[in-house]
């Protein structure tokens, strides 16, 4: 049991998984307006608009770029016997209960923020995958909590 003592810093870099997943998705709603019984320009901007979608969630989401959560430090705070994120413009924020841990996948969402980190594990070090899986895991345990102190 990880007594919580550690802090990671979470910098996650291009993830061949979620960029595949990504281009299945995209492709695969492109395939589906094919044999829609829809006009041709209602198909070209419905084609658009799934383009866009993929530009935009390639940026946001695949490459990083500008995300409010790339780069936070993640600690355990004893006090409130809580995670805490600790942000690049020095806000501290907690681990929203919508946050999601799986041994594919890991969803990190923070408390006012609308945006959620999704972090696959060919992403990170597969060190710290581990070691942000169990913290998600397990500290908000009552029980891990009791037994690390």
């Amino acid at each position: 049991m990880s007594d919580f003592t550690q802090v990671l810093c979470i910098e996650p870099r291009f993830s061949k998984r979620f960029a595949l997943i990504l281009i299945i998705i995209h492709a695969g709603a492109l395939l589906l307006l094919l044999p829609l019984a829809l006009p041709i320009a209602v198909k070209l901007c419905l084609g658009l608009l799934i383009l866009a979608s993929s530009q935009y969630s390639s940026h946001k989401h695949l490459l990083l770029i500008k995300h409010p959560l790339y780069g936070c430090i993640l600690y355990y705070d004893y006090s409130m016997r809580c995670l805490r994120l600790k942000l690049q413009s020095g806000e501290e924020r907690l681990i929203a209960s919508g946050s999601y841990s799986h041994p594919q996948c890991i969803v990190l969402r923070v408390t006012g923020e609308s945006e959620a980190l999704i972090i696959f594990p060919d992403a990170l070090d597969e060190q710290i995958f581990r070691q942000l899986r169990v913290f998600m895991r397990h500290a908000n345990d009552p029980i891990s909590n009791l037994t690390s102190q």
